[in-house]
């Protein structure tokens, strides 16, 4: 019996009237559309959704009543239940209530960690429902540690409680069927967030501030380290960050020579790749498509190389790919050239790889990779004849810094290998402004005119 489900395969890829791609039942590894941009902005709008992934807290959808006619919001109506006021004290006390909570926003404003559970979701956006998803799969995993932090319903003060309280009330116990989950394959990032954000979640308001950047930056650095892995095939190394350069924002004129401006070390060399990201995606879904893989597992290529290696059965997996290849071009015709029989497995992937981008619709193919560059937009200026640039601002140098140091001082050149863990590296140009700018806010421990006896101090 072949190892490769060949049959499962073609049947993904030919159930629609036009041979189309599908990567079937195998695990997802990211939520991006061919065709749908991924809206450019703040990772703000993801939160409710992502937070309740992680919690699986559902709140109840709030009933229209008699109470929306006359204005007054259900959340304000439930706390004025627990007070019980009278007269022109209950008035007044909905409009506290009414500014206190919303503001001049139709969102909840964010006093506490658990409210995070009742911001709005993206009801009309599937894209965004899976973004959310995707990156709460990947870099949380279930964590019940980070689950804790937004399940946490102590407070420091009545009015807060009384708010947490009437939130609380409001929760359902229905349990839907759970959506279908995303595969993480980066764990060094995902162990990275955990720590930093079990860090930041001491600081009470630094939390409420950070989640967003904190979450959209680990994000953007799990989709462009993805692609640089995919990228090397069974060289990958999957078990720490591939160095992409950055450059700070007030840095001015970031020349061609900069690293961060360069085709192999900043984001154009994720730009240039980003529309072979789909085909990588595909390919390794079918080769992942084989008996023995009952959890339907995505395999990455040195897993794949790995695996049949270990198994014996190397000879018989290679076999069937060279036989998919040949059917592969059958599916979707000329426009795949032929191949010549792999001698190994490594070389059958390549060409496996090559036919399904030949085969590929290129606009599809551009429109996913472009998802990297709409979904980071937060992170990435354009400067001039230097192109697209990896950026960091002021807050998220200072936020990088404050979980790379957390609560003891560490040597300057140990906080520029903290950054790179986190995906972040700096050419010498910027590390002086770094320096510089620590220094000014007065971060910076000097014990002698020694650049290696300086230390960062705590930021938080």
């Amino acid at each position: 019996m072949p190892i490769l489900k060949t049959d499962e395969i073609t049947n993904n890829l030919t159930h629609k009237k036009a041979p189309s791609h599908s990567e079937g039942a195998i695990n997802k590894v990211l939520p991006f559309a061919t065709t749908k941009k991924y809206v450019k902005g703040s990772f703000q709008p993801l939160l409710g959704d992502y937070v309740r992934n992680i919690t699986q807290i559902k709140p109840k959808k709030q009933k229209t009543s008699s109470l929306d006619a006359l204005g007054v919001d259900p959340l304000v109506y439930s706390i004025e239940k627990s007070i019980n006021p009278e007269g022109q004290l209950q008035h007044e006390l909905e409009n506290f209530l009414q500014y206190y909570l919303y503001g001049e926003k139709e969102n909840i404003k964010l006093i506490h960690p658990y409210i995070y559970n009742y911001l709005q979701g993206s009801d009309s956006d599937n894209l965004f429902r899976k973004v959310a998803k995707c990156a709460s799969d990947v870099l949380v995993k279930n964590d019940q540690r980070i689950a804790n932090i937004f399940k946490d319903t102590k407070t420091e003060d009545v009015l807060s409680e009384l708010i947490i309280g009437a939130l609380n009330s409001s929760t359902t116990d229905d349990n839907h069927p759970a959506e279908k989950g995303y595969q993480c394959k980066l764990g060094f990032l995902n162990k990275l967030y955990c720590e930093d954000l079990i860090y930041i979640s001491r600081h009470h308001e630094y939390f409420i501030k950070s989640l967003p950047t904190l979450t959209h930056f680990y994000f953007f650095t799990y989709i462009c380290q993805l692609m640089l892995k995919f990228e090397r095939f069974d060289k990958g190394d999957y078990t720490t960050s591939t160095p992409l350069y950055y450059a700070l924002d007030w840095e001015g004129v970031i020349s061609k020579r900069r690293k961060a401006a360069s085709d192999m070390d900043g984001f154009k060399r994720i730009k240039q790749k980003a529309p072979l990201l789909f085909p990588h995606i595909h390919t390794m879904s079918q080769l992942s498509t084989f008996h023995g893989n009952t959890e339907n597992s995505f395999f990455v290529y040195p897993e794949l190389i790995e695996y049949f290696s270990d198994s014996g059965k190397e000879q018989e997996y290679l076999d069937d790919v060279n036989d998919w290849i040949k059917q592969y071009r059958q599916i979707f015709g000329e426009r795949v050239t032929p191949k010549e029989q792999a001698g190994d497995l490594r070389t059958a992937i390549g060409l496996l790889f090559e036919s399904i981008k030949e085969g590929m619709n290129e606009g599809a193919r551009i429109g996913y990779g472009n998802s990297i560059e709409h979904f980071g937009s937060e992170f990435l200026r354009t400067r001039g004849s230097s192109g697209t640039i990896l950026m960091l601002n002021h807050e998220m140098l200072l936020l990088l810094t404050a979980v790379s140091v957390k609560d003891k001082r560490i040597p300057i050149n140990q906080l520029f290998s903290e950054y790179e863990k986190r995906g972040v590296a700096l050419d010498r140009h910027s590390k002086k402004v770094v320096l510089e700018t620590l220094d000014n806010l007065n971060f910076i421990d000097k014990k002698s005119d020694s650049g290696d006896a300086q230390y960062v101090k705590p930021i938080l």
